[in-house]
């Protein structure tokens, strides 16, 4: 099998109940635009039987890759350690939870290559989540902003894309949910332009965020961290 053009990696973490039917999709879209591609699913020591719904996946496409860790390294860990496996030129990552629309990853995909760009990230302009949710999100962007003046909506937007050379420029590491922001904090530092593609967020197919009020002054301390030169 050829190299792939696109590496997407999937965090999976207890998300049997519907991750068959998310990277369905996405293997549908990707076929169906042509683009030589690979999905990597992490298993970020799932207990449920997510690893058996990855192996039923893996046995039907060989274009599905799969990487398990025993033991849970928190959202970014997970994304990290399937990174560093992709095979891609251009690698990234989206949830598994259904809420991106894999259309948008090759919108993106595709602007970023039309338009000679190394970094891409969706846009959420239309979400289907709670009224707190949305709440929570202006008021990190807010703090965001007050801190890194950015002409980039959304930070904590997916899907994100980035070309190896970016990867290798980035050296993203954050093991928490501060990987997302860490990215556009990082292409400031090294003046790399972003491509936006404004996107709608769907619904969850099930379950619920895992994001809580340590996750919020998780963020906020690391913020501050980064802002002062600590990071």
């Amino acid at each position: 099998m050829s190299k792939p053009e696109l590496s997407v990696v999937v965090p999976a973490y207890n998300e049997a109940a519907h991750i068959e039917g998310v990277v369905t999709e996405m293997e549908n879209v990707f076929d169906a635009a042509g683009i030589e591609y690979e999905i990597l699913i992490v298993n970020n020591g799932s207990r449920d039987d997510t690893e058996k719904v990855i192996g039923k996946l893996q046995a039907r496409n060989p274009r599905i890759a799969r990487l398990y860790l025993e033991q849970n390294q928190q959202y970014g860990g997970g994304i990290l350690a399937g990174l560093e496996k992709a095979r891609g030129s251009t690698i990234g990552w989206a949830h598994a939870d259904g809420q991106a629309d894999p259309e948008d990853i090759v919108r993106i995909y595709r602007d970023m290559k039309a338009k000679g760009y190394e970094l891409g990230k969706a846009v959420r302009v239309v979400r289907h989540e709670s009224p707190w949710r949305k709440v929570q999100g202006r008021i990190w962007y807010s703090i965001f902003q007050f801190l890194f003046w950015s002409p980039y909506r959304d930070v904590n937007a997916t899907p994100k894309l980035l070309t190896r050379r970016a990867a290798d420029v980035l050296k993203l590491d954050s093991h928490d949910w501060f990987l997302d922001p860490e990215l556009v904090i990082k292409a400031l530092r090294h003046k790399i332009p972003i491509c936006e593609v404004e996107t709608v967020w769907r619904s969850r197919k099930s379950g619920s965020t895992r994001a809580h009020l340590l996750t919020g002054l998780e963020f906020l301390k690391n913020l501050l961290l980064y802002r002062v030169g600590l990071k």
